[in-house]
C-alpha cells in the first residue's frame, strides 16, 4: 500500500461483539432448518402416537367385499380399493367413506397449523362449489384436532363440504399421513367406484387439481 492509498476500514467495534455477531449470522440458516425438521418430527410423532385404537369405534373400519372391485387389499394407493373409514364430522353426524360409492370423492387431509393448507382451501371450496352439481364429494378430515379448534378455520374459510375429526389419528396413519415424504396437505382423488385414481402429497396446483378431478369426474366405460 501506497502512503496515498486510503488506510483499509476498521472495524471499531471490540473484538467479543465481532465474534458474537458473526455467531449468531451463522445460526440463521441451521435454525430454520432445525425449525422445519422438528415441525416435520412433531407432525410425524402425532400421527404415530394418535392411540392404538379409534376413539369409540370411529376411524379405520372394514371395507365390505361388495364394496371393493379390485382383487387386492385396500390401500391409499393409486390404483387400490380406498380404505373405509367411519368418523364424525364438526357437527357431530357420522358419515362412512364406502356409503359415498357411486359419487366421486375427494379427500383431503388438514389442519389449522398447516400453512399450506390454509393456502390451498379457497381452491378446493371453489371445486366443491364447481362440481357439486356432478355429484363431486369432498371431505375435509382435520388432523387430530378438536372441534372448538377446528370451527374457527372452517367459519372463516366458509367450508361449506363435510369437515370430519379424525382425532385419535388412526385415518390418518391408514392413510400414510405423517411418514417421512407424506404430510398435510394431501389428497386423493377417488373414482365412483371406490378406487383411488390420484394422490397428492403437499400443495395442489390449480393445474393438478384440475386434472386429478378429471380422472374420477368423465364418465368410465
Amino acid at each position: 500500500m501506497s502512503e496515498h492509498d486510503p488506510p483499509p476500514e476498521l472495524d471499531s467495534r471490540p473484538q467479543s461483539r465481532r465474534e458474537w455477531s458473526g455467531y449468531m449470522r451463522s445460526l440463521v440458516l441451521p435454525l430454520g432448518l432445525v425449525v422445519a425438521i422438528v415441525a416435520g418430527l412433531l407432525l410425524y410423532q402425532s400421527v404415530r402416537d394418535g392411540g392404538s385404537a379409534a376413539e369409540d369405534g370411529y376411524g379405520t373400519v372394514a371395507l365390505p367385499a361388495e364394496k371393493n372391485p379390485t382383487t387386492r387389499e385396500p390401500a391409499a394407493e393409486q390404483g387400490r380399493a380406498a380404505p373405509d373409514f367411519l368418523l364424525r364430522d364438526i357437527a357431530g353426524d357420522e358419515v362412512r367413506l364406502s356409503d359415498l360409492q357411486g359419487r366421486p370423492v375427494l379427500v383431503n387431509f388438514w389442519a389449522t397449523w398447516c400453512t399450506t393448507c390454509r393456502i390451498e382451501m379457497p381452491a378446493l371450496i371453489a371445486a366443491y362449489n364447481k362440481h357439486g352439481a356432478e355429484g363431486l364429494v369432498v371431505l375435509g378430515v382435520n388432523l387430530r384436532e378438536s372441534e372448538a379448534r377446528a370451527a374457527p378455520f372452517v367459519k372463516d374459510f366458509g367450508m361449506t363440504f363435510p369437515v370430519l375429526m379424525d382425532r385419535s389419528g388412526e385415518v390418518a396413519r391408514t392413510w400414510r399421513i405423517g411418514g417421512p415424504n407424506e404430510g398435510v396437505p394431501s389428497s386423493y382423488f377417488i373414482d365412483s367406484e371406490g378406487v383411488v385414481q390420484k394422490v397428492v402429497f403437499g400443495l395442489l396446483s390449480e393445474k393438478t387439481l384440475g386434472e386429478s378431478l378429471a380422472l374420477i369426474l368423465a364418465p368410465r366405460g
